[in-house]
């Protein structure tokens, strides 16, 4: 789990907060660094040119989307694919605006492009300092938040919360964020860090592509489900005021009690964190164990403790 602050322009995020736009093409550079820790579900921010203030100048953030996909694509196919979606009402405006940034003053053959989805925007500028981090004037593209502080990305999207989503984007869009996005998102992370925290090792590779399977398969009945993040090990649902999550339990006979055992502690250990999270603490939560085969009445008993519902799957399903 890692949250990323670019440095943007602000007249192509301005371009997607007055379209409404909750889906973008993240283009740059193939010169640019690359990302080494930012994986699918990671949020990107949106550190802005033109909301300077203060006398160091700061720059304020003005919202942020979740990071889906990577790919590499030629100007062409970046506008063929994602055409007002990256930022520009034509391809006139699209093809000045890269020339401005290009230190050859020429096309590129490909460019990194990131898709962002659940893209949100804020009603005013948040400012790192606000927080408490400090960053140098000098930084070119972007920063790892959690290197400045494990608990950034937490932090924006509470003092996001205080100053509330774009009015405009939310009227206009398709898609607007619902009232409680910025909860919804915190929940999500502190979450996502939590079961990073506790990633076991007891699963083998088979184990964990069955798992998988089992996810898959079940996000298919259910279209609010989510993988939580890049280790696509566990579901997340955040629908009607309640946090469900889903974890599939690929067990042996042999290993399966110390299996049990191991995800009742994670999930004892999710309610006591969440607990702390006024965010959370308002909501319903419930544990949904899919598992690939019966398990005995002694394993079963150990799942009273919790709000937690097991599945025992039909194997022809999950074995899809």
């Amino acid at each position: 789990m890692s949250s990323i602050a670019y440095i943007t322009d602000k007249n192509m995020i301005e371009f997607h907060r007055i379209h409404g736009n909750t889906e973008m093409n993240f283009w740059r550079p193939t010169s640019s660094k690359r990302f080494t820790d930012f994986f699918e579900g990671d949020l990107l921010f949106f550190l802005a040119k033109g909301t300077e203030h203060g006398i160091h100048r700061e720059k304020g953030i003005i919202g942020y989307g979740r990071y889906e996909e990577a790919n590499m694509f030629s100007f062409r196919q970046m506008w063929n694919r994602f055409n007002t979606k990256n930022g520009y009402a034509t391809l006139n405006e699209f093809k000045e605006a890269i020339l401005k940034v290009s230190k050859t003053k020429s096309l590129s053959p490909l460019y990194h492009c990131l898709t962002l989805k659940d893209v949100v925007f804020f009603q005013s500028p948040v400012y790192l300092s606000e927080i408490g981090i400090s960053i140098s004037a000098s930084v070119e593209s972007y920063i790892y938040l959690e290197k400045e502080d494990r608990n950034a990305t937490s932090k924006i999207l509470t003092k996001a919360n205080e100053v509330g989503i774009d009015a405009w984007s939310a009227t206009v869009s398709d898609h607007a964020p619902n009232a409680t996005v910025f909860d919804d998102d915190l929940i999500r992370q502190t979450i996502q860090g939590i079961l990073n925290e506790t990633s076991d090792t007891f699963d083998t590779h088979r184990e964990y592509a069955r798992g998988l399977r089992i996810l898959k398969s079940y996000q298919k009945t259910r279209s609010g489900s989510e993988f939580v993040d890049a280790r696509k090990a566990e579901l997340i649902e955040l629908v009607d005021g309640k946090v469900e999550i889903i974890l599939p339990m690929v067990s042996l006979k042999a290993d399966l009690m110390r299996k049990s055992l191991y995800f009742i502690g994670k999930i004892n250990l999710l309610q006591e964190r969440l607990k702390r999270l006024p965010e959370a603490k308002r909501r319903p939560m419930h544990f949904t164990i899919l598992s690939d085969g019966p398990l005995p009445q002694e394993t079963l008993d150990l799942f009273t403790v919790a709000p937690i519902t097991i599945q025992t799957l039909d194997k022809e399903n999950n074995d899809e």
